[in-house]
Formats: structure tokens, C-alpha cells, sequence
């Protein structure tokens, strides 16, 4: 196997390397860090639902949509990335996706615990510790191989996170609430940031201890040939911009288990958003919007009779449609 460990890079090349070397089914390990700031979206999103486009671009905030699934995150020089390549068929490489993450993640685990941090594997893909996100990963299949992506937050920009998102104002704040309770990093475990050269060594002995020896990978012609065709792929409004899953509800996973939804109601005569927020599976709290035209008093019925009731999404949205209409609000959409 091989170790690509790059340091800093321009932050195209942080996702077009792993992207290339998975097409050009090189078995290895990619460790680097952006230079630059960015927005990452997963597969199945459109970053025109999930980012602030004019926000992102007057403040030089760069969008990437990669081949493997996740959340839209932010991502800049505080991080440190690794992306695990292997064949599909390597006969290491658990089937079942939560067998994979588990599996692979223990090296990842195994570095922050020796930097001091706690940290557990929470299925799907998170690490925790003291119930807060220290580490989102994501993965899927590019070409014949199964790539695992993930990063060590070494410290992270709520604020900017916030902004960067595509949300109605009491939404970013009630999202950087949630990113506030739920989300650590290595500063805020240990007060100091150790060195990434540092961090990088652990990683590779740690995933060595796992995968066997490695030895330096060079990044030779085929390769960047590969990640200019790429760029040009992932570079285009038809790549960037085709349409994601399609969602009843617009769902922002803040970490396992942690999900802040919301969906706009349209009126005869108005419209209101509801946001509920959902944590371990139940829902935790329901917000109605300022515009919503519903009573205070039939508000806080709806409420009653939803938190602490376990998360359907489907079924969420029929009961809270259903609340409304009793309450003789015509819902148009």
C-alpha cells in the first residue's frame, strides 16, 4: 500500500487526489490539508439547496461536490484530512458499511487517544467524545474501490460554518446553537493544537498496525493526468449542480443522532416554517416561525403532543400536517 503524505495543498487538490488515485485503483493512504477554505457537499446533495452561493463567493469560499456520500461541511487549513483507498474486492474490506467505518476508523481513534482525547466510534460514522462530534467521515465506491474520507478538526470556524449554509436567519442561529452543543475539537479537548507533522505520524503507525507496512507513494504522470480530467468533471455546472435526493424535509445532520429539520408551509394567506430538532432518535423540540398562523395556545398543543414521541420522518410530517389542518389552517403545499 501506499502512503501519499502531502502536507498542505490547494484545496481542489485535497479532494481530486484521493478522487484520482481511487480511479486508478492505487491501494493507499492520502494525508494533507487545505490551504484554502472551502464547502464540501456530499454526492447526494445540490450545493444551490445546501450553501449561501453569493455569501461563498464574495468571501472566496471554494465548493466541491466528491463521489462519496455525507454532510456539507467546511473545510479549511485547521483540518487534517485522511482518505483510505482499497479495492472493492480486497478481501479486508467488510461489506456492510458499518463494519467498514468501524474497521477503519479504529486508527483514527487509536491517534486521538494518544493525543489525549477519549474518543468513540459511534455508528454510522462518527467519533465522540463526551457525546460531542470530534470527527465526521464519510464513504461509498469511486471506480472499483471504496474510499473512507474523514479529518481531525483541529479547531473549526462555527461562525463561518453558519454562514456558509443556505438558511433563513433564526435558522443559522439555531443551527450554530446546535453546532456550539455538539461539535469539539483537538483545541478545545486540549486547550493546545499539537503539530500536524506530529498528528501525521501517529495516523500512518496507527493505520500501519492495521493494514501492514507502507511505502512512499509518488504522484507520477497518470495521476495528475487523472486529476486534471477530474477537474474539469467536477469543475462543470452539470456535475456541481445536478439535482440531489429528494427531500419532504430539509435535514441538517449536526452529528449521529443530533439532526435539525425544517419545512416551509405554504397558506391561503401566509406561509410558516416549522424546525424540530432531533436527538437520539426522539424529537427534542418544535419551533414554530414568527409568520406561522397558528395560535400560541394550539402552538404549544403541537408541541405537547410531539416531543419526546421517536423519529419518523415520514410519519413526523403527517402528524404535524394533520395537527394543523384540525386547527382549520388550509395548507396549500
Amino acid at each position: 500500500m501506499k502512503l501519499f503524505n502531502l502536507g498542505d495543498l490547494n484545496w481542489k487538490q485535497t479532494q481530486l487526489i484521493y478522487h484520482a488515485l481511487a480511479y486508478e485503483n492505487i491501494e493507499s493512504l492520502v494525508l494533507s490539508s487545505p490551504s484554502d477554505t472551502y464547502m464540501s457537499v456530499g454526492l447526494h446533495q445540490n450545493p444551490q439547496d445546501e450553501l449561501d452561493l453569493n455569501f461563498c463567493v464574495d468571501n472566496n469560499i471554494g465548493i466541491f461536490r466528491r463521489e462519496i456520500g455525507g454532510g456539507t461541511v467546511l473545510l479549511d487549513k485547521h483540518q487534517l484530512f485522511y482518505n483510505l483507498i482499497l479495492h472493492r474486492k480486497n478481501l479486508i474490506v467488510p461489506y456492510a458499511p458499518e463494519a467498514f467505518f468501524r474497521k477503519f476508523l479504529q486508527p483514527v481513534i487509536q491517534t486521538y487517544r494518544e493525543l489525549g482525547i477519549s474518543v468513540e466510534y459511534r455508528p454510522l460514522c462518527d467519533l465522540v467524545v463526551r457525546d460531542k462530534k470530534i470527527s465526521g467521515n464519510g464513504g461509498g465506491e469511486i471506480g472499483d474501490c471504496k474510499v473512507l474520507g474523514g479529518s481531525i478538526l483541529l479547531d473549526f470556524n462555527y461562525e463561518l460554518m453558519a454562514k456558509a449554509i443556505n438558511l433563513a436567519d433564526d435558522l443559522k442561529k439555531k443551527f450554530l446553537e446546535l453546532m456550539n452543543n455538539n461539535l469539539t475539537t483537538v483545541k478545545k479537548e486540549l486547550e493546545i493544537v499539537p503539530l500536524k507533522d506530529d498528528i501525521c505520524s501517529i495516523l500512518v503507525k496507527k493505520f500501519e498496525e492495521l493494514l501492514g507496512p507502507m511505502t512512499k507513494g509518488k504522484i507520477e504522470s497518470k495521476i495528475t493526468n487523472k486529476m486534471m480530467e477530474l477537474d474539469k468533471q467536477y469543475s462543470s455546472d452539470k456535475w456541481l449542480f445536478q439535482r440531489g435526493t429528494k427531500q419532504i424535509w430539509r435535514e441538517i445532520k449536526i452529528r449521529e443522532g443530533e439532526i435539525m429539520i425544517y419545512k416551509l408551509f405554504n397558506f391561503q394567506n401566509s406561509y410558516g416554517r416549522v424546525i424540530c430538532e432531533i436527538k437520539k432518535n426522539l424529537v427534542k423540540e418544535v419551533i414554530f416561525s414568527n409568520r406561522f398562523p397558528l395560535s400560541h395556545s394550539n402552538q404549544r398543543e403541537i408541541k405537547s403532543r410531539l416531543i419526546g414521541i421517536e423519529f419518523n420522518s415520514d410519519k413526523l410530517l403527517y402528524d404535524i400536517v394533520e395537527m394543523i389542518k384540525s386547527y382549520g389552517d388550509g395548507i396549500v403545499d
